[in-house]
């Protein structure tokens, strides 16, 4: 090759020069009999040297790795996304996940990055920074750790040579305690509700399940005779951990249950008739049902919201709250809510027996009856 001011030679194989508007080093060699060029992924002279020097030694001693050819960022994830699908990623977290890259997409649209080769360590702060203003740590995190994932399993499936975000680390928020009603507001919420809402807030509030296992549940799911609300982890309607169980219905959510009309519907609970669905057989929005409570809960004058306020998240921290203070054995309600975090042996080795179950349950003071709420 000519001398030129502008080119770096490195060694007798390699030359190194700028190119683009931002002027990043990309390496001129030859390998195999071919002319290649790769980039060195820096504008920075001394480091694109030390790499390029480390490309020399490769090349001197046989062992080049060859630059993986360019990839769309969105069609890795298109593959990335199958991946997961094949691996039975809940259904929840696929559309988590399908939210947070629609996002980021549009970002990197924004700033002109459309492939795995052009993403950096600077791209990803910017993208943080980004999010940041109107988001909350945990979901700047969370978000932060599915891109991480991305990547990283980019570089297993050799789409990229490196890994540009394989060192950047992430601090976990701290864990903040959330409010939840006590039992008097329980009941005053209750009682300010109408007979549909309150009867869902009441499953909620006394058994701990989650906004989502609700909207799935089915009208054999629930077992008056025998005493059990079954939350089944189907196929396609998982749950969040994709294990089934089932919980206790104690005195006050028998009555209530007891009195709601039976269904032959798909869903044990289901929206109005609407024109989209006018055999009013859709099964319930979770956010309208969130928007519902949190109107009852403003016009009692509690503080609504996620950070200290209620929101129907806030009825499965009642329910802990009050099943622990009531003496049940944490493993016990843990069990209950279908918590898996507990690593230790005892989560092997514990086993609920449903006898247990039920005798726990009646040592919960939720209160009798469907007039309970309004008694207060």
């Amino acid at each position: 090759m000519p001398d030129n001011p502008k080119r770096i030679r490195i060694g007798d194989r390699v030359v190194i020069y700028q190119r683009g508007k931002r002027m990043i080093y990309v390496a001129d060699f030859w390998s195999d009999g071919e002319h290649r060029r790769q980039s060195l992924r820096t504008s920075n002279k001394k480091v694109a040297i030390q790499r390029a020097i480390k490309l020399e030694i490769d090349l001197a001693s046989g062992v080049i790795h060859q630059v993986p050819p360019p990839k769309t960022i969105a069609a890795a994830i298109e593959d990335y996304t199958a991946f997961l699908k094949t691996e039975g990623r809940a259904r929840k977290t696929l559309v988590k996940y399908e939210g947070i890259f629609k996002v980021f997409l549009a970002f990197l649209y924004e700033h002109r990055v459309s492939k795995l080769t052009q993403f950096t360590t600077a791209c990803f702060d910017k993208f943080r920074a980004f999010r940041a203003k109107d988001h909350q740590k945990k979901t700047l995190y969370v978000e932060s750790v599915v891109i991480k994932q991305f990547f990283k399993w980019c570089r297993s499936r050799k789409l990229i040579a490196e890994n540009p975000i394989s060192e950047v680390k992430l601090t976990k928020p701290m864990l903040v305690p959330k409010q939840g009603p006590n039992l008097p507001q329980m009941n005053a919420l209750l009682a300010a509700m109408p007979v549909p809402l309150r009867t869902m807030v009441s499953i909620l509030a006394f058994t701990g399940m989650r906004a989502g296992e609700l909207q799935r549940l089915q009208p054999q799911d629930i077992d008056l005779a025998g005493g059990w609300i079954y939350i089944v982890s189907r196929d396609g309607l998982e749950t969040k951990t994709r294990d089934s169980r089932k919980v206790p219905i104690n005195t006050r959510l028998g009555a209530m249950l007891t009195a709601w009309p039976k269904t032959n519907k798909q869903w044990a609970f289901t929206m109005p008739a609407s024109t989209k669905y006018p055999n009013g057989d859709h099964w319930v929005n979770i956010k309208r049902l969130n928007e519902d409570f949190q109107k009852v809960v403003k016009f009692l004058g509690l503080p609504i919201g996620r950070e200290a306020g209620l929101t129907l998240h806030s009825l499965r921290h009642f329910f802990e709250t009050f099943t622990v203070n009531a003496g049940i054995p944490q493993r016990v309600v843990d069990t209950w809510l279908g918590h898996r975090s507990d690593k230790s042996m005892a989560a092997v080795y514990y086993k609920l027996s449903d006898e247990e179950s039920q005798r726990f349950m009646k040592m919960v003071p939720f209160g009798t009856g469907v007039s309970a709420a309004i008694a207060e």
